[in-house]
């Protein structure tokens, strides 16, 4: 069985990494469709995502957050966080880690569309 963890003061610590990063006009941006061409604005969004990533596992661990769901994670941040990748959420951890990163993107500015996680199949 996964030993469920408490997230919140990881959550708090993204929070505030992320409240610093939200530029008040990004909306206004124009967003790029390469990693080269991405906007101030597109390439925040990516780093709060990819800092939360590492923070959350590095807090909750890895134990019960799927392979394909690492790996699907993985890719979209590669990508510049522009990748359409099917992140689908299948075991608790991966929900955990999940909901924890859709709290931080949105702390951040970004719309809740921004995060990977779509369950498709």
């Amino acid at each position: 069985m996964i030993a469920r963890h408490n997230l919140w003061p990881c959550i708090a610590l993204v929070f505030g990494l992320a409240s610093l990063t939200a530029p008040a006009h990004a909306e206004s941006q124009e967003a790029g469709t390469t990693v080269e061409a991405r906007s101030d604005w597109q390439r925040k969004k990516c780093d709060v995502y990819r800092q939360a990533f590492a923070e959350i596992l590095d807090h909750v661990g890895r134990e019960g957050v799927s392979d394909a769901f690492m790996a699907e994670n993985q890719a979209f941040i590669d990508s510049g966080c522009l990748a359409d990748v099917d992140a689908c959420p299948e075991t608790e951890a991966d929900i955990e880690v999940a909901n924890g990163l859709t709290i931080a993107s949105m702390n951040a500015g970004a719309a809740s569309s921004f995060s990977p996680f779509r369950c498709r199949e």
